[in-house]
């Protein structure tokens, strides 16, 4: 497991240099332009995305796909700390047509609205997003990534995200990250 994880990371790095992907703010020259009206580089998850709001998933605004895209996906996940990135949601096959992911997609393994896209969970978890939680006082470094992919991916909807990854990784085209920090307020 964290052989695979290693090597997805490492081949995320050289496949995300190679297909343009850039931070949040910039954009793949020409080819891939994907906004979010509520994640902003820079400044901190806002908190209905997190288990501390209503913990849904937030949207995405897909303004230009490059050729020859087949399907959009979406992954997330939060540094930790720890040896590996836990992944909170994966979404994929989304249309390549589909200009706007909304937020709070339903917890289900198809999404109807979205052309009968997949979603993943987590070893042993629920499906769908599953909102950053970390400690009260604890920081995270969240990240999500917006994909064009070359094809269509052959995993079943409601897999576990690790294999959702590895094959969205398996058939990048291009990528648009938003990196964020979260830190849940200690209760008093």
């Amino acid at each position: 497991m964290r052989r695979r994880r290693l090597l997805q990371t490492v081949c995320a790095g050289v496949t995300s240099v190679l297909a343009g992907c850039v931070r949040s703010g910039e954009e793949t020259p020409g080819a891939f332009k994907v906004a979010s009206p509520s994640l902003t580089s820079a400044e901190s998850l806002p908190e209905r995305f997190t288990c501390s709001g209503v913990g849904e998933s937030p949207p995405f605004a897909v303004e230009r796909v490059p050729d020859p895209t087949a399907a959009l996906a979406v992954t997330a996940e939060y540094d930790s700390g720890g040896i590996t990135d836990p992944i909170f949601w994966t979404l994929w096959n989304v249309p390549p047509d589909v200009d706007r992911i909304p937020a709070g997609l339903p917890r289900t393994a198809t999404v109807g609205s979205l052309g009968g896209a997949g979603q993943g969970r987590p070893e042993g978890g629920e499906v769908g997003y599953q909102p950053p939680c970390p400690q009260p006082g604890q920081r995270y470094v969240t990240r999500f990534q917006v994909y064009a992919l070359g094809e269509r991916l052959a995993v079943a909807d409601g897999t576990d995200h690790d294999t959702a990854t590895e094959a969205i990784g398996d058939a990048v085209l291009a990528s648009r990250r938003f990196t964020l920090e979260y830190e849940r307020t200690p209760t008093r």
